[in-house]
């Protein structure tokens, strides 16, 4: 079931509270550094983009967040947009903040999956996600939503299913910002098993589709 996260800000500093100060100092160093510097950007995948290969576009550095010229759009019609994140190390991911698109193609809701290569249209529907939430408008990345820490320790990957947008047929993602902590362990190949369709033309890999859903 998603679930609905206050945004992660830290607490004002109320005099005389020195414990109150200092749990949310706590939280806000709890939450980790940038996981830009460990994801493999060149190998982002997305499914079903509007434009091959822009997927990558909403993987950028924290200051450059609010720019909205490259970004990542999913195919006339369709809202849904899969976006496969592979690292260059283990990392533990702690939190993550979306900027969307204007006039109301900003995304809704987000699954997200751990070291899941496999996921596509079709498993998204039978594989249970370790976690989703549903997203409010962030115009400036300044709302984190905080993840279950012990699922998402160990990550080679992280995959994020946007299941729509807010008020259009289309969902634009200016900018996915993801936080946690690197490891020196380098990534290893994780291999997942599922349920064999019967025909396998009919399954879209995220390790062999590249492009727009909607282009057979």
């Amino acid at each position: 079931r998603p679930i609905d996260v206050e945004p992660c800000g830290g607490g004002a500093i109320i005099m005389g509270n020195v414990v109150a100060a200092w749990e949310a100092k706590e939280k806000d160093i709890d939450r980790g550094g940038t996981l830009y510097p460990f994801i493999d950007r060149d190998k982002v995948i997305g499914l079903n983009e509007s434009k091959a290969g822009s997927a990558k576009n909403c993987i950028k550095p924290y200051d450059s967040r609010t720019d909205s010229k490259e970004f990542v759009r999913s195919a006339d019609g369709d809202g849904e947009l899969i976006i496969h994140i592979p690292f260059t190390v283990q990392v533990k991911l702690k939190s993550f903040s979306v900027i969307g698109g204007d006039e109301g193609s900003a995304p809704k809701a987000v699954k997200l999956w751990k070291n899941r290569d496999d996921i596509d249209f079709d498993t998204a529907e039978d594989i249970e996600p370790d976690q989703e939430f549903n997203l409010v408008v962030d115009a400036d990345g300044s709302i984190e939503y905080p993840v279950k820490i012990h699922k998402f320790q160990g990550a080679a990957s992280i995959t994020m299913f946007f299941t729509g947008s807010h008020d259009d047929e289309e969902t634009q993602i200016n900018y996915i910002g993801l936080k946690g902590e690197g490891t020196k362990d380098k990534r290893q190949i994780v291999f997942a098993t599922y349920e064999a369709r019967a025909l396998e033309s009919d399954h879209k890999s995220l390790m062999d589709q590249h492009v727009s859903k909607s282009i057979q």
